[in-house]
């Protein structure tokens, strides 16, 4: 997770809505119940640690009569989820960089088939590293861990001795909503996307659960971990960030799409000193994409292995000499590509992927908490448990929890960002997700459901990932 980057990014939307205040709030509760839906989940890949994940959890935990089918849409939403996920982290860093060229250029006009091609460009980078540099992975990632780290600090610091400061009214109560909504409550509601699209990508663990030691142990820990270490980096970082915005009005109409570009611009007052820690922020986007990539690939291989997918021989493939599914990096990249040409004609299409990204997640760690509530108390009764186990009374907590937030805020993910809407700013997350759920259900009933082979999890293999037989 790169939650403090990821905030920087997507800033915009709750600022609009809401102002400083709404952005603080939503964040605080985003970080509590993402902690919810993490330890729920986390409690879960305990019990089932395979590269599945949430379909492999609804095949293990959901009733006989609806298991099939619940499992394979499980699992379909799932992929379209990490598709966008992915594609997000692209689409901000090749923004951003077309943005570093505005900061530095004054006489550059943007154009969007240019950005475009940035996006492709970070998504080519991508594959080319799964494919041909997957040697390399475990040293960029240390790098862009390393990145992650040092450039927090460097900004935080910067930020907290170079900005001019706004007013502890201005960050905590000053509500402004110049987003077109006339019902403020909506209007806030809607700038929720900017707190939760941080906190996503928290179950990338469970889908390298088979490639992990001690996984049953490991995976949990690593998913309600990342959450909470995150969660408290990005709360210094997101109060520093408010107290240094200056003057909404200009912050939001920076040339560069990106308000953080702004406040480092006002703060240093030096276009190479913006470059600097803007492409902190880049680097570790390109480095989100590339794990994405990794891990999307891995739940579309596992899916394609249990025959849930169209061409499901061949994206079940893994390569001899590379022993990689090449064929499901290449897919993942494709569909990634071909969501860029929505940035040719709407001027809100990064807020609808982000909206897209948001709704597949959210729906897809639905399902298994559901299944969860109600088959923890036959868990209870055989001592089914895994090694992370919340108990008989914060678990369920937990799980309501979760799904109260998951449904709040997959209602308001749907909602334009700004008001009157016109076909240029619609959010069309709903036409692009439906339109995805709808093409895998044809399949399903047509073709899927007569190949499909629900997936049981291998209670020796579950036994060897708890204790540690595969160790790498």
């Amino acid at each position: 997770m790169a939650t403090w980057e990821a905030l920087s990014s997507v800033v915009a939307t709750a600022l609009i809505t809401g102002g400083a205040p709404c952005l603080f709030y939503n964040y605080l509760l985003s970080a509590v119940c993402s902690i919810c839906i993490a330890s729920s989940l986390g409690e879960i890949a305990s019990i089932y640690p395979t590269a599945g994940g949430q379909y492999h959890w609804v095949a293990a935990l959901a009733p006989a009569s609806i298991r099939s089918t619940a499992s394979w849409v499980t699992g379909w939403v799932s992929i379209g989820g990490q598709v966008v996920l992915t594609s997000s982290a692209a689409f901000a860093a090749g923004l951003q960089m077309q943005a570093l060229i505005i900061v530095n250029n004054e006489t550059y006009v943007p154009e969007r088939w240019q950005g475009m091609l940035f996006y492709w460009l970070v998504l080519v980078y991508a594959l080319a590293l799964n494919i041909w540099g997957d040697r390399l992975l475990p040293y960029t990632n240390t790098v862009s861990g390393a990145i992650h780290v040092i450039g927090f600090v460097t900004i935080v610091v910067v930020l907290g001795v170079m900005a001019p400061k706004n007013s502890a009214s201005f960050v905590f109560t000053e509500v402004t909503n110049s987003s077109g909504w006339s019902n403020d409550g909506v209007s806030w509601l809607v700038g929720l996307l900017s707190a939760v699209y941080p906190f996503l990508g928290y179950d990338a663990a469970c889908h390298l659960a088979e490639e992990m030691p001690h996984a049953s142990r490991n995976v949990p820990l690593a998913m309600v971990g990342s959450v909470t270490v995150n969660g408290l980096m990005g709360l210094v970082y997101v109060i520093i960030f408010l107290f240094s915005t200056g003057p909404l009005e200009k912050l939001l109409a920076t040339p560069t799409g990106f308000p953080f570009m702004q406040i480092f611009l006002d703060a240093t007052k030096s276009q190479a000193g913006c470059t600097v820690l803007s492409v902190i922020i880049t680097c570790t986007a390109v480095a989100a994409t590339v794990a994405g990539v990794t891990s999307t690939s891995r739940t579309l291989w596992a899916f394609a292995r249990d025959k849930s997918t169209p061409f499901d021989k061949q994206l079940s493939k893994v390569d001899k000499r590379l022993q990689i599914p090449v064929y499901a990096v290449v897919v993942v990249t494709v569909l990634q590509m071909l969501l860029g040409l929505i940035y040719l004609g709407n001027t809100t299409a990064f807020n609808a992927i982000l909206s897209m990204s948001i709704i597949g997640m959210y729906v897809s760690y639905a399902f298994p908490i559901i299944a969860m509530l109600f088959a923890r108390k036959s868990l209870q009764t055989s001592n089914g448990f895994g090694p992370f186990k919340l108990g008989h009374i914060a678990g369920p907590a937990a799980n309501v929890i979760s799904l109260i937030w998951i449904t709040v805020v997959v209602i308001f993910s749907t909602f334009p960002s700004a008001m009157p809407v016109t076909p240029q700013n619609m959010n069309y997350s709903i036409v692009v997700m439906a339109g995805w759920l709808f093409a895998g259900i044809a399949y399903y009933v047509f073709r899927g459901k007569h190949k499909f082979e629900v997936p049981v999890v291998d209670l020796d293999v579950v036994e060897g990932l708890r204790d540690g037989v595969h160790d790498k």
